[in-house]
């Protein structure tokens, strides 16, 4: 049995569904890393995110994940500007101020606030590639660009300064379901 295995016995995906619809690489990181956490940061341990930025950005890439069944729900997510290529893919990272560019890591959601893009959810990031998360105001909000409407006439999502931004519709339940000490991991192959 892995570490990560004793913390969230429900994630076993040989047997429920995640195994057909999460990155399992990516998925085995992120509760690998959650698994060396002091328990008493992890407050919400109903849910998780897990986004893989080695996914296109026409595809849906964000994965809500309910911690209790390994059930599922893929959604739309942006990576920053600076991370870009172009063609809708992210292939940069960093964790510095004003570099407009994702940062990779394991994530941990914190407070809810009203601010310039609307409801929105802070988030502290826990590992070297993403510690001035909450500095840089990497935050879950939403935006237009994420829009299945945006993606189907460019052929790729916008772009944020270095937030995972979801569409409209669907902050809320996103949001709602993380806030206040959840799991929040961004990947790359």
């Amino acid at each position: 049995m892995k570490l990560w295995q004793s913390y969230f016995p429900n994630m076993d995906c040989s047997s429920n569904e995640c195994g057909d619809k999460l990155p399992l690489k990516a998925l085995e990181q992120m509760l690998e890393k959650a698994s060396y956490l002091q328990p008493e940061k992890l407050k919400n341990t109903k849910w998780a995110f897990l986004l893989d930025f080695s996914i296109h950005s026409s595809e849906k890439r964000g994965f809500l994940i309910d911690l209790r069944t390994g059930g599922s729900e893929s959604f739309h997510v942006s990576h920053g500007i600076g991370s870009a290529d172009g063609e809708g893919n992210a292939i940069r990272f960093s964790n510095t101020n004003m570099s407009k560019m994702s940062s990779l890591g394991l994530y941990l959601t914190a407070e809810t606030y009203h601010g310039k893009h609307g409801y929105s959810l802070r988030m502290d990031g826990l590992e070297e590639s993403n510690n001035a998360a909450r500095k840089r105001l990497i935050v879950v909000h939403a935006a237009d660009y994420v829009s299945e409407e945006f993606i189907r006439d460019n052929g790729r999502a916008g772009r944020s300064w270095g937030c995972p931004a979801v569409a409209e519709e669907h902050r809320d339940r996103i949001i709602n379901n993380l806030k206040d000490g959840s799991l929040y991991y961004i990947y790359h192959q």
